[in-house]
């Protein structure tokens, strides 16, 4: 009898240490989807506006409209993107915000948008900025991802 009581109770033992393997195992791919659904910034690039349109650049001219094209990995509700502009080292001017800008992902801000994963900001003036060294700190979701450095040039 003894015997049928531990061989019972070893039983429970091990499938009870096989069930909570399976629950941690169950776990760790619920935190993996997580983690692969987080949205992520898959490249930034710098562009002037011309006619509504944007082309690729390396640098601007000082009467541009300066762009960066924020690419997201996926366009998911409640995504915070913030781009701050910020002179380095131009005319006189250092370490100087210029502008700060903030993108809040809403159903419907991406509704019917071709390219939804695509955030624009842009930065108009109205007088040329001084020629010099220029960058654009990009935040996601209140973290400091990338920061794109640029000049500008006479």
């Amino acid at each position: 009898m003894k015997f049928t009581t531990l061989s019972a109770y070893l039983i429970a033992c091990s499938l009870s240490l096989v069930l909570s393997h399976g629950a941690i195992g169950k776990e760790k791919d619920e935190d993996t989807e997580e983690s692969e659904s987080e949205v992520t910034i898959e490249k930034t690039v710098l562009a002037r506006e011309h006619d509504d349109k944007f082309e690729p650049v390396k640098s601007f001219k000082p009467d541009d409209i300066f762009a960066v094209l924020v690419i997201l990995s996926e366009p998911k509700v409640g995504t915070k993107v913030k781009a701050v502009w910020t002179i380095v080292d131009a005319g006189g001017h250092e370490d100087e915000k210029i502008l700060e800008k903030k993108v809040d992902l809403t159903a419907e801000a991406i509704k019917g948008v071709e390219e939804a994963n695509r955030i624009n900001f842009t930065l108009s003036h109205d007088k040329p900025y001084p020629a010099g060294d220029y960058k654009v700190d990009i935040y996601l979701n209140g973290e400091l991802e990338k920061t794109v450095e640029f000049k500008i040039k006479e």
